[in-house]
Parts: structure tokens; sequence; C-alpha cells
């Protein structure tokens, strides 16, 4: 009798634990699909507007179909950063939003599942998608930034020495050239109208009878006009004229790539290099600071958004429908880049220090979720959450009144 007793015990802990691994793996599960579907959903609509863009280069630019498919891969990684947590957070809330309308949520919870159970598999789930979120913007994402600005020197140098004659060519950035006739072979161009904007206080117009593009042996790329006109308007209103036989004009363009392995831009540079920029205390010291906690905060907020959508999601009815998860995680997202915005704009102004600007609307939706968690723990209903979830159950219904008098 004593050992059957003492297996009993046993048993039944055994078979709950088997009980608690199921639910934790369906919970995982459920939500690791939907968030993945709301990953692949949002990347798309995400990238649809960058890649119209980039076709505009192969339909008027001639740029190779190999070249675009390189700069949209190089463009995939800034865009999951941006995406993942968004795609957890609307993924956790949607499948929750199934479970409440199914009433698999009052089931768990009849059967004595706490929160805390619940959020174990989707802190997992969180624990993944930050880490490669991190792992996106510590390694994948400054590689992926030099690399597109390379291309992006290269294609603004190929596509100069092709200009599309009888159309106004914009690929050189703030001038608008025109040209009538075009000899590829020896870089002659005839019938030019040029439209510099580089200096918007002083605009300069130039037509010229013809030109000729010429690389420099240090890089740079001037344009030599013959017989033409050069027209300029001043900050005070006054306006030159000036006839010319000849005529220099630099491009501002590199054509030879001899500094490619020149990072430019500190969202191109590696931590250790920020670092190294950190310490050095120059002038870019400060927007390094930024950078640098910019990459670390992204990540954690993924976490903090995946762990945000559990007690939001345990607040709806199984009335409110699906649509409750949508609507909730477009105003958890507004709230939430709303934060961010402001304070990446008082970091840069210096209101605030980097740590602050970055971390401070972090610390702000981890206050938020420590409440809805505390409250829904304790059986507490968030005002905001139930208005809105009976507002949604009862929608359908409004609707329908409100049309019926319009049928009579």
């Amino acid at each position: 009798m004593a050992e059957r007793n003492g297996r009993l015990p046993l048993a039944l802990l055994q078979q709950h634990c088997e009980y608690m691994n199921r639910i934790s793996r369906y919970l995982f599960l459920e939500c690791a699909a939907a968030s993945l579907v709301a990953l692949v959903v949002l990347s798309f609509m995400v990238m649809l507007p960058h890649v119209l863009r980039l076709v505009d280069l192969w339909v008027n630019r001639g740029v190779s179909v190999a070249v675009l498919g390189t700069m949209i891969s190089l463009s995939i990684p800034k865009i999951l950063v941006t995406v993942i947590p968004m795609a957890l957070l609307v993924g956790t809330l949607l499948s929750m939003g199934r479970m409440a309308q199914e009433s698999e949520l009052v089931i768990l919870k009849a059967c004595g599942i706490s929160l805390l159970q619940m959020m174990r598999p989707i802190a997992l789930l969180a624990v993944i998608y930050a880490g490669f979120a991190l792992m996106l913007s510590m390694v994948w994402l400054p590689h992926a930034f030099h690399q597109f600005a390379i291309l992006k020197k290269a294609l603004v140098s190929a596509t100069t020495l092709a200009l599309k004659p009888q159309t106004f060519n914009h690929t050189i950035p703030g001038l608008t050239i025109y040209v009538d006739e075009q000899d590829v072979q020896n870089r002659l161009l005839k019938g030019l109208l040029i439209h510099d904007q580089r200096k918007p206080e002083a605009p300069i117009t130039l037509t010229a009878r013809r030109g000729q593009i010429q690389p420099m042996p240090g890089g740079e790329t001037l344009l030599f006009l013959q017989e033409g006109v050069r027209h300029q308007t001043t900050d005070k209103n006054q306006y030159r004229a000036l006839l010319f036989e000849t005529y220099q004009m630099d491009l501002g363009i590199v054509l030879e790539l001899k500094t490619q392995d020149v990072k430019e831009r500190l969202d191109e540079l590696s931590l250790d290099e920020l670092s190294q920029v950190m310490q050095e205390g120059s002038g870019k010291s400060y927007d390094a600071r930024m950078e640098w906690h910019r990459r670390f905060s992204f990540p954690v907020a993924t976490f903090i958004l995946g762990l945000f959508a559990v007690p939001l999601g345990l607040q709806q009815s199984h009335r409110s429908g699906r649509s409750y998860g949508l609507v909730v995680a477009v105003l958890t997202l507004i709230l939430h880049f709303a934060l961010l915005s402001l304070g990446e704009t008082m970091a840069r102004k210096q209101l605030l220090g980097p740590i602050g600007g970055f971390w401070l609307p972090n610390l702000v939706m981890v206050l938020l979720a420590a409440y809805l968690i505390q409250a829904t723990h304790r059986c507490q209903s968030f005002r905001l959450a139930v208005w809105l979830s009976n507002t949604l159950a009862l929608l359908p219904q409004r609707l329908l009144s409100a049309a019926r008098p319009a049928e009579k």
C-alpha cells in the first residue's frame, strides 16, 4: 500500500508535467505559425514600394535583373528588423483572438492554467524573435548597408555614361540632364539642357551645343561643355547670364570606385568600429553612441512587445472576434513607434542622452506590460481593452440596425 501511495503522486506529477508540456507546445506552435504568416505578409507589404522603385531602374535605366535582385536581397535585413516586432505582436494577438473566439482560453482558465504558465511558451518565442532581430541588427544589417552603398555608387557610375537621349534624366541627385543626341563610344553629348539644384539657394541652368564626360585620374567625373549659356538666380533675386565657349562642370560622382572599402555612414559600421568612433571623441562620437543604442533597443523592444501581447489577448471575450487582435496590434504599434520617434528626436536635439532617447520608450512599454500582467493575473479588467472588445462585439449588430431603416 505504501509503495502504491508513493507511486500515485509521482504518476500524477508526471501526468501533470506531460499535460503542461502539451499545452505549452500547443501555445508555442499556434503563436509561432501566426507570427510567421504575419512576418511574411508584413514584409511583403513593406517591401512592395521599395521593389516598385527598383523596378523603375530596370525599366527606365536598363539595370539588369541580377543587380535588382541583389539590391532587393540587401534591403531584406532592414525590412526584417522593422517588421519582426510587428509580426510577433500581430501574430500573438491574432492567435489569442482565435483561441478566445473558440472558447479555448476559457477552458484553459477553467483547468487552472495561470497567466504565467501561458506566458512561458510565448516568452520563449519572443526570445527567439529577439535573438534573430539582434543578430540582424549586429551583423547582417551593417554589412547589407555597406554593400548597398557600394552597389548604388556603381549604378550611378554606370548609368551616368548611359544617359537616355531626349529624356529628362535624374540619375545624379540634384541634377536634371536632357540630351538631344549621344555618341556613346566617344562619350559625346549634343543639345544639352542641365538644371543644377544641388545648391537650392542658387540654382543654375545650363544650355550647351556639345558636351563630353571625362573621368579624371583622381576618380572624380567632369562634364566639359562647349558653346553654351549659363543662367543663375542668386539669393538676392539677381539674374545672371554667362555666354561661354568652354565650361567645366563637376558632376559630383566617382566612376572608379577606389574607396569602396571606406564606410562613410555610421549604419555601415560594425560594433567594434562604432566603439572606436565613440572613443575618438570626434564630432561623430555622439551619433555613434545613438547608433550603438539603436541597434540594441530594437531587439529588446521585440521581446517586450511579445510579452505585452499576452495580457492584451486575454482581455478579449469570445464575442469580439479576431478583429480585436488586429485593432489592438495597430494601436499598440502606433503607441510604440510614437514613443520611439519622440525619444530619437529628443536624443538628436540632445534634450535627452542616447540612453534616455532609445531606452525610455522600452521602459514605458515594460511598465505598461507589467501593469497589464498584474491586472490580468488578478482577474482585473483593463477598461480600455474591455471597452474595445465590447465595441467590436456589438459593431455588426449596430451596422445591421443602421442599415435596416435605410432599406425601408
